[in-house]
């Protein structure tokens, strides 16, 4: 992929709210009247990105993850469809939207029509598009075949499963039936659609089926018969989720039926059909930050680019934690909760990481880029004093941070990269890394992109450098629990795209003369098992005033290290 490659949705900007103790994710853009946009299960809201900049000349446009989808919680459960509906009602309160255009794809679409049977005071007109019109045999047979289980391997088979039930709903309508005549007449979905698609079930783990089970239980073609506000229904032949030889309701006294087959112009159609009745702007809400609670943020850095932030409110100076690549903060929520007893902790989500934008432009990129994004967001979340943690990448942006930040007073790096530039053959040589150590992932139409990847991260856990892969590449260490490294290989592929970006910079960073120019006080520490301990006693020798210690096996007593290291003298 080329250097800065985007992923995430141009133009639409990424917000969090709460509601009854529930976080939620959204995508807004535009100004005006309010049309609220609702993906099909178990898709994020970036499926609907292009809908949503067709209409942002004439509304603001807010594009839900629905609950368990994307960056939302779930329900728990199991919810039923009802509940689904409730939630986005709730959603709507408290984003300060009254009455809305509201649209629905597929299942989305099955979500739109009971809200606007349950809570018709809150829309204006509802849009159907796709609405799943099955016979109740068709709907008892979907539920037991549609939705594969996808328990995580060690040999990556789930990560090829996932990949195959994506795509095979772009080729035949139920996917599990393939034959001539239930072969879809139209494009089958490009390999980054697939990507964002697997992804988004990797996301939503064990229950991504949740929100469609809850569909399959309940009859769209009913709550049509209840629907009172102006609704249409929007059919098309290349439908993936009506079976062929479906029954279209003839349209009520307030509803119609518009056929649009696929075609180019389908989205500008579609931006034709929204918006017929009454309307009110939208009003977003100022999130109230309870003490102890984590929660989390977008942060505008400019150039069009936002960072992830999870933050745990509290009392007295901030720590400030920046996580190793290529995965995210969302690792660090552990270490977070212990260190967060007698302080608030912000954690962000690396730039080209996890759910964070790349700096701009095209790149290559340096150290000091990063630490540059990072420090726009501190500007916001940390306007005072703080202090900073990084582990391996994260280190050096912490390191480059404290550099050039005054704000910064004390400084914890845990596992600091030391490596050869043909003076040092006890290092690892810097040059051979970046040749090596950095595989792009261009999406392929079979998925082995996906595999690949994950058997790169697997080579992680059992060797170093991963890519050298004899007896003396061998890591002697514990082997990781699979629900863990799942965990990990999930946030990573959120930016596949972008993953090499910081490690590139980080590879290119000269450590040694850096660590020379650090004028707070330092603590270096690793983990017995951490590749890059051999050498952190040697970085913490060249930080003025610099200190070195090994850290416990648990989080409890890592983080004991710290606090310690935080408060004394």
């Amino acid at each position: 992929m080329t250097e800065g490659a985007e992923s995430h949705p141009g133009g639409l900007s990424r917000h969090f709210a709460e509601v009854g103790g529930r976080e939620f994710h959204y995508l807004r853009t535009g100004s005006g009247p309010v049309a609220v946009l609702l993906p099909a299960f178990p898709w994020s809201a970036g499926s609907l990105a292009p809908l949503a900049e067709a209409l942002a000349g004439e509304f603001t446009v807010v594009v839900l993850d629905l609950p368990g989808c994307g960056n939302s919680h779930s329900l728990g459960g199991p919810p039923t469809l009802g509940d689904y509906a409730d939630a986005v009602a709730e959603n709507l309160g408290a984003l300060g939207i009254d009455r809305c255009h509201l649209y629905g794809t597929g299942t989305g679409a099955q979500v739109a029509l009971e809200v606007a049977v349950h809570h018709p005071e809150r829309v204006a007109d509802v849009v159907l598009d796709q609405l799943p019109l099955l016979e109740d045999s068709q709907r008892s047979e979907w539920a037991e075949r549609f939705c594969p289980r996808f328990d995580p391997s060690w040999d990556g088979t789930h990560i090829a499963a996932i990949w195959w039930w994506c795509r095979e709903q772009s080729l035949f309508r139920p996917w599990y039936r393939p034959s001539a005549e239930t072969r879809i007449d139209a494009n089958e979905a490009a390999p980054g659609v697939l990507h964002r698609r697997a992804t988004d079930v990797l996301r939503a783990g064990a229950g991504y089926d949740a929100g469609l089970r809850a569909a399959l239980a309940e009859s769209a073609a009913r709550s049509l018969e209840r629907i009172d506000v102006p609704h249409t229904l929007v059919t098309a032949a290349d439908d993936s989720f009506t079976p062929h030889g479906a029954r279209i309701p003839a349209p009520g006294a307030r509803g119609d039926v518009i056929e649009l087959p696929p075609a180019p112009d389908r989205t500008h159609r579609l931006r034709s059909i929204i918006g017929r009745g009454a309307d009110r702007s939208l009003r977003p809400p100022e999130p109230a930050p309870v003490a102890g609670t984590l929660n989390r943020s977008y942060v505008d850095v400019g150039h069009g680019r936002w960072l992830l932030a999870r933050r745990i409110p509290g009392m007295g100076r901030p720590l400030v934690m920046l996580h190793t690549s290529p995965a995210s903060s969302a690792l660090l929520e552990p270490l977070m909760r212990e260190v967060a007893t007698g302080r608030p902790v912000v954690a962000l989500d690396n730039p080209a990481n996890g759910d964070s934008d790349p700096p701009p432009g095209h790149g290559p990129f340096e150290i000091a880029d990063f630490a540059a994004a990072v420090n726009g967001a501190l500007a916001r979340l940390a306007p005072g004093e703080f202090d900073l943690y990084g582990t391996h990448t994260g280190a050096l942006i912490a390191m480059e941070l404290a550099i050039s930040n005054p704000r910064v007073r004390r400084l914890i790096l845990e596992g600091v990269t030391m490596f050869d530039d043909g003076d040092r053959p006890d290092l690892l040589p810097r040059a051979e890394l970046l040749a090596n150590y950095l595989p792009l992932f261009e999406p392929t139409w079979d998925g082995t992109h996906l595999m690949a990847a994950w058997h790169f991260r697997r080579a992680f856990t059992t060797y170093w450098p991963w890519y050298r892969r004899t007896r003396e590449g061998i890591r002697w260490v514990p082997m990781v629990e699979l629900a863990a490294f799942q965990r990990s290989f999930v946030e990573v592929a959120k930016r596949l795209d972008t993953y090499h970006l910081p490690y590139r910079a980080a590879l290119a960073y000269p450590t040694a003369d850096r660590l020379r120019h650090i004028e707070v006080p330092t603590l270096i520490a690793a983990h017995p098992d951490d590749p890059l301990q051999a050498h952190s006693a040697e970085a913490a020798g060249l930080v003025p005033g610099g200190r070195w210690d090994a850290l416990p096996d648990d989080i409890a007593g890592a983080a004991a290290l710290y606090d310690e290291f935080l408060t004394g003298s």
